[in-house]
């Protein structure tokens, strides 16, 4: 139980306590139906009972569980400890846009005009990238947190190499994704899908031919 609470992840409770807080408010004054999934062009499809908006909050706190379950189970959990606050920052940052959702939930289900999903999401994401631009290269050597692949997990020097790279390239590609909701809602999905595809395979190659190059040495 005291792997669950400690002074690394303290900031996660609390935003799940604020989440289920304003779950637990709202519920009294949400409709019979509110919004609980929304299509490709960010309307609402689908609705759910005003039980749903707990949903939010159960992912928060399955979310701090799994931090600290893959911690646990890493063979090179000794690394956390070396990056701790970066690699709770990243859950952090996931919980706040699952709140975020809440709150835009129960804004639309109190008829509060809120700006389309489908446009208002890929600036939000833009946010996350740049935040995990910043801490991707405190990122230690590990098998669940960070770029992992076959080539970042052989060498420790490729490790630092590739966050190095992807930690630039992530806070840069996270500022044009903040840009886009200046564009039209189709072509703000258009360009933030081209964005997050290049930043997703870039360092995966950069990986590769870092190790290539250590190699060769």
């Amino acid at each position: 139980m005291k792997k669950l609470f400690h002074q690394d992840n303290y900031k996660l409770w609390l935003i799940a306590i604020i989440a289920l807080l304003i779950a637990i408010i709202a519920y009294p004054f949400l409709p019979a139906e509110i919004p609980f999934h929304f299509g490709a062009n960010g309307e609402v499809d689908q609705y759910g009972g005003p039980w749903t908006i707990f949903l939010m909050p159960a992912i928060i706190i399955i979310l701090i569980v799994l931090a600290e379950l893959l911690r646990i189970i890493d063979p090179k959990r000794q690394s956390y400890a070396k990056f701790s606050r970066h690699y709770y920052g990243v859950y952090f940052l996931i919980s706040l846009l699952f709140m975020f959702l809440e709150i835009y939930i129960i804004a639309m289900s109190f008829g509060i005009e809120v700006m389309n999903i489908n446009h208002l999401m890929p600036a939000i994401i833009g946010i996350l990238f740049l935040a995990l631009g910043n801490s991707m290269p405190k990122f230690k050597h590990n098998y669940f947190c960070g770029i992992r692949t076959c080539y970042t997990l052989a060498n420790e020097d490729v490790w630092f190499m590739t966050h190095r790279f992807a930690g630039k390239l992530w806070f840069l590609g996270g500022f044009c994704m903040i840009l886009t909701i200046l564009l039209p809602a189709k072509a703000n999905w258009i360009v933030s899908f081209i964005i997050v595809a290049i930043l997703g395979i870039i360092p995966v190659l950069y990986s590769y031919f870092a190790y290539q190059r250590i190699n060769k040495k």
